[in-house]
């Protein structure tokens, strides 16, 4: 059995794409019951992609965490990077023992400063080859309503990456799957706050010529940046690495392109981060990859990743931020 543990725009998502299969049943952990009640009535989220039909009679809804974990085999994480390890460490650890965990989260664990992987590892004793993280270029928006959809599955266990392949198939997902669950990730963290990057170029009107050399300028940064740690074999031109920094930092679904966007306008992070009413990871993976350059002493070798954390971090004006990287770095 299958649970899934949030209730935004990608649990919604995901749970539509897992009801594909007609004889399949979903545990879900939702923690409204506002939004409970929408989905056992409607049939629909009334707060995240309320227009998405979903068979609510194959969906076992619950408030309670316990419940769904006890009740399932394979667990899908689908909250905000901030908040996961709040709701996990509702249980013992020995709740989760033999459970297989597949990660939908793009960010770091804010005080732990960690991935979600190695959170499950270090933290919740979670073995490693029981850890998938998935990863796009995908956009809930876009898979909710079947459109064409690639993800890549990434597992230390080849056998469990498949299991999620096959578990997910439907007509508008095509799927891969890798062992790289360490770079993955680490793009999964990085593209965030390039994208950030992008909507403060495109907030202060510089336009679609910046935003294509600022994205390359952020590839090539990336790819500095993972030689450095030592030799690499990684095919930056995946789906789930270029293509992934590509949508993230170019659509208009994206929330950490729209943060960036508001903060070029002046708009304090509080009232922005009221408006939208999701979290956008990026804010958190800025200083976490701060951070990891003062221990690392690499801070030199992530420039825009460094001016995003002034901006967001230092107040540092943005428009004097990217001027310095249109002069000096891309």
């Amino acid at each position: 059995m299958i649970g899934v543990i949030g209730s935004g725009t990608w649990a919604t998502a995901i749970v539509k794409i897992l009801l594909e299969q007609q004889d399949r049943k979903v545990n879900w952990w939702v923690r409204s019951e506002e939004v409970r009640n929408g989905i056992q009535q409607n049939g629909r989220n009334p707060k995240y992609l309320p227009d998405v039909q979903l068979d609510a009679s194959r969906l076992n809804l619950s408030g309670d965490l316990a419940t769904v974990v006890g009740d399932s085999e394979y667990l899908f994480l689908v909250t905000p990077s901030a908040y996961i390890a709040s709701v996990l460490e509702q249980l013992p650890k020995a709740a989760y023992k033999g459970k297989k965990f597949v990660s939908a989260i793009k960010g770091v664990i804010p005080d732990k400063r960690v991935s979600v992987s190695v959170y499950l590892q270090n933290m919740l004793k979670i073995k490693r080859s029981n850890i998938c993280v998935i990863s796009g270029p995908t956009h809930a928006e876009e898979a909710s309503h079947g459109m064409p959809t690639f993800l890549t599955m990434a597992s230390s266990s080849p056998s469990l990456a498949i299991e999620v392949e096959q578990m997910m198939q439907c007509p508008y997902l095509h799927t891969t799957h890798t062992t790289e669950i360490w770079f993955l990730e680490r793009v999964g963290l990085l593209k965030n706050i390039y994208a950030i990057c992008a909507g403060i170029c495109q907030g202060l009107g510089y336009g679609d010529n910046l935003n294509a050399v600022m994205v390359s300028s952020a590839v090539r940064e990336l790819n500095k940046l993972t030689r450095s740690f030592g030799p690499s074999t990684i095919n930056f031109f995946e789906n789930c690495h270029l293509g992934d920094i590509m949508v993230t930092c170019w659509s208009h679904h994206s929330r950490n392109r729209r943060l960036g966007e508001a903060i070029a306008k002046g708009k304090p992070l509080q009232e922005i981060f009221d408006e939208m009413g999701m979290v956008a990871e990026g804010y958190y993976s800025a200083k976490n990859f701060h951070e990891l350059g003062l221990m690392t002493g690499k801070t030199d070798e992530m420039p825009i990743a460094e001016a995003v954390y002034r901006i967001l971090y230092e107040d540092a004006d943005p428009k004097t931020e990217i001027d310095y990287l249109i002069d000096n770095v891309f």
